[in-house]
């Protein structure tokens, strides 16, 4: 049976792993420069949300099948994922839409390439989330944005089209459902879209798990920042100070909230594939002494490069017994800002760099590491690898020894004769 001592313990052991979480998102967060990106999201977004919405709903409505669904599905666009304040600016998207069909081929074009800058900027965006070294190909990248343009919206009508008769009813969305229930769904479908954005987006794989939770919190924070961005602006006297034009710099803020919000999910999505409790703390190589346990991790990557693998963090681990977790993430890290190390789509680790040209001097230039004279004879020398690392060192003292056995005085008055030259 279960103590109350015992309940406590198992309390705090989760309250202070999701500490430790916390931290851990918002070091990520901050690093990406999200408070950043969001601003550039929301500001592209403003700028691209016309041609984005004119290009979706001009693809859908080409469809006479499909015509009558558009017209809810972009009322119900615009009366779920925006607020209410935001709602004034509706007519105004709504004359710029019909505006567009009056457009030449060239304009159209152009349409087209500014729906596709937000679509870009948000790719930058995720892949800086998730530490993606490489953007995807241009071919890829137009295939992707066309399918998202063209398959996603007639798959969404589609649906609405076959189902809105059961789960909608004749007087549009979520009509005939309670207010309850249909803010559930609602809820479902925010939480839906940002997974589906988790996942999609990045140029790597994102296991659906994280993405969900990244979704979920983007979901919550959404719904709340809906119901207090209200609340805040029907508090404040933005329309007193600029009149006609309060709506732009409103609706300009409320793109950046939602943004903060999703770069906030994403970058807890992205957190959980890096995050560890760190089951192993304790380590047999202290600071000193790391330059040769960077030497053999690279050793081990070398070795899976040639049969063609990575290797994850689990199994470093295990050819590393003596180093704790969080010192080979710290060194992998480094080597990763170094570019001698990258990630694949699954997290695990593999060499950039071909052992045949990096160099024992450049891999040290590299890191902020010490070379250990005075431990030689204490270094690990368990394998061949091991030995010849030690070897190297004693070969740098030998032939550093002429240098290092120079009086200090010699070194002085050498200094002070090329001061006297200048």
């Amino acid at each position: 049976m279960t103590t109350v001592g015992e309940l406590n313990t198992d309390f705090a052991v989760h309250a202070k792993r999701a500490r430790r979480l916390a931290r851990h998102v918002w070091t990520h967060f901050r690093e990406d420069r999200c408070f950043e990106e969001a601003a550039s999201l929301g500001y592209t977004s403003l700028l691209s949300m016309v041609p984005l919405l004119a290009v979706i709903f001009g693809i859908v409505s080409v469809f006479p099948v499909f015509d009558e669904w558009s017209n809810k599905l972009q009322a119900f666009i615009f009366d779920n994922f925006l607020p209410d304040t935001g709602q004034q600016i509706v007519p105004y998207i709504n004359g710029f839409l019909d505006s567009v069909s009056s457009l030449t081929l060239p304009g159209t074009l152009m349409l087209i390439v500014t729906a596709l800058l937000l679509m870009v900027r948000i790719e930058v965006a995720f892949n800086r989330i998730w530490r993606v070294d490489r953007n995807r190909t241009l071919t890829n990248r137009i295939v992707m944005y066309w399918a998202a343009l063209t398959l996603g919206p007639l798959l969404i009508a589609a649906a609405i089209a076959l189902s809105a008769q059961k789960l909608f009813g004749q007087s549009g969305f979520l009509g005939f459902l309670p207010s309850g229930l249909a803010n559930l769904w609602i809820f479902l479908l925010y939480w839906l879209v940002f997974a589906l954005l988790f996942v999609l987006v990045p140029n790597r794989s994102v296991r659906i798990r994280y993405a969900a939770i990244g979704a979920l919190l983007s979901a919550i924070l959404f719904s709340l920042a809906k119901a207090g961005f209200v609340a805040y602006v029907s508090n404040t006297s933005y329309k007193a100070i600029y009149g006609a034009l309060a709506t732009i710099p409103l609706f300009l803020f409320w793109l950046y909230l939602v943004w903060l919000i999703i770069l906030l999910g994403a970058s807890l999505a992205a957190s959980l594939t890096t995050f560890s409790d760190f089951t192993r703390y304790e380590s047999d190589w202290p600071e000193r002494w790391e330059f040769q346990l960077v030497y053999r991790l690279v050793g081990h990557l070398s070795d899976a490069q040639a049969r063609g693998e990575a290797l994850s963090r689990e199994q470093l681990m295990d050819l590393e017994p003596g180093a704790s977790e969080l010192q080979i993430v710290r060194l992998l890290s480094g080597l990763r800002e170094q570019h001698i190390v990258t990630r694949d789509e699954d997290g695990n680790w593999l060499l950039m760099r071909d052992v045949d040209t990096l160099t024992l001097g450049e891999l040290y230039q590299r890191g902020d590491y010490h070379l250990p004279m005075s431990d030689i004879p204490e270094l690990p020398q368990a394998s061949a690898r091991d030995r010849a690392y030690v070897a190297s060192l004693e070969s740098i003292r030998e032939r550093a020894r002429d240098v290092r056995d120079q009086p200090l005085r010699a070194l002085y008055r050498n200094a002070g004769e090329s001061e006297e030259s200048r």
